[in-house]
């Protein structure tokens, strides 16, 4: 069964996160390992590309406060909505706040982490359409978060809450053993903080109007231990539970590992080439590779479980078959299974692998 302690064990194993204990107030804290560090990049990436690059709206990165970046955007677009604002703020969690947070019984992914990132956005829009697009908002958000996960179901929208004049807010929450965990919020507001309320007027016509905000908020702690929480499976393997972390292919560290078996050391020295050869073409487009020059010396069932709970996706087989017939195999995390594939084809057919989500 899922539990979280024995996923942050594992994720501690394979380079994810450190635990230590806040020397004041002697509560465990998170840092970020090598490998989370990868994650949380290609978290930001995807997070980036949906909310900036892949909208149909002109959205603006803010680096230099959020007024400033507005009046840009307002200016910009010739004081026509919608158009939006994002920002990546950092936080530092004050450690009373840290203590408060795990005085609680269960799970809190907001208060492991002492340093933090906010990831905001602010869609500014005509009152008319405002609701039907945060209803729509909604469903996109939730659906962002379905696309990577192993269990889709696991995404939720509470209820709206309704707050003063026409505002509402609604949650996305991910269901999982120890209980719900609170992984984005969304609202429609008619104030912003930073933005004024004459910043706010916009023509319509020929008459003023009050833009309304449609705004979203994800902790980055929240969306690394979700991510790996969700991730996280116990397949049966020889009548016993094996963890691995079922990390989507667009978000995994690494995207492809290389396995050699143990021989003749002239044969793995000459296998150890071939795979840095591979591993130096798969690099030039941008595939994220794995290559532990150590690995043959461990069987290849331990290398593949190494591999699996780092959430790598596909694994290059390379024997002495490889060498005479140029064909290496390819192992599927998920599945187990291998398929054959010409050393000269790999760039291209990983490529394609990773293309689409």
């Amino acid at each position: 069964m899922m539990n979280f302690n024995k996923i942050i064990s594992l994720c501690e194993k394979r380079g994810f996160l450190h635990k230590t204990i806040h020397p004041t107030v002697h509560v465990e804290t998170f840092r970020l390992g090598p490998v989370g560090a990868l994650l949380q990049e290609n978290l930001r990436t995807e997070w980036f590309n949906s909310i900036v690059i892949n909208k149909d709206i002109q959205v603006f990165p803010s680096q230099n406060g959020l007024s400033d970046t507005y009046n840009f955007a307002k200016e910009a677009s010739l004081n026509i909505l919608p158009f939006g604002v994002t920002q990546v703020a950092q936080k530092k969690r004050l450690w009373e706040e840290q203590f408060k947070m795990q005085e609680h019984d269960g799970v809190d992914f907001l208060s492991y982490f002492e340093h933090d990132e906010i990831f905001r956005c602010w869609v500014f829009l005509n009152p008319s359409n405002a609701v039907q697009f945060f209803h729509q908002w909604q469903r996109e958000r939730r659906m962002w978060w379905r696309k990577f996960s192993t269990s889709p179901a696991r995404y939720v929208l509470t209820d709206i809450k309704n707050g003063d004049g026409n505002s509402q807010r609604v949650d996305i929450l991910a269901k999982y053993p120890w209980g719900e965990q609170l992984v984005e919020s969304l609202g429609l507001v008619n104030e912003v903080d930073g933005v004024t309320s004459s910043q706010l007027q916009i023509k319509d016509g020929k008459k003023l109007v009050q833009a309304q905000c449609v705004f979203s908020k994800i902790y980055s702690s929240v969306m690394l231990l979700n991510t790996l929480c969700d991730a996280y499976d116990e397949p049966i393997f020889q009548d016993n539970p094996r963890p691995l972390l079922r990390l989507h292919r667009k978000l995994a560290p690494y995207k492809i590992s290389f396995s050699v078996p143990s021989g003749s050391k002239s044969l793995v020295d000459e296998l150890k080439d071939l795979a840095l050869y591979i591993c130096r073409q798969l690099r030039k487009n941008h595939v994220s590779c794995l290559l532990l020059p150590s690995s043959y010396k461990s069987t290849l069932d331990s290398q593949w479980r190494q591999y699996d709970q780092t959430g790598i996706p596909y694994n290059v087989l390379l024997n002495e078959n490889t060498l005479k017939t140029g064909i290496a195999q390819l192992r599927s995390r998920d599945t187990t299974l291998k398929e054959q594939v010409h050393v000269t084809d790999l760039p291209d057919y990983v490529e394609k692998l990773f293309k689409n989500y």
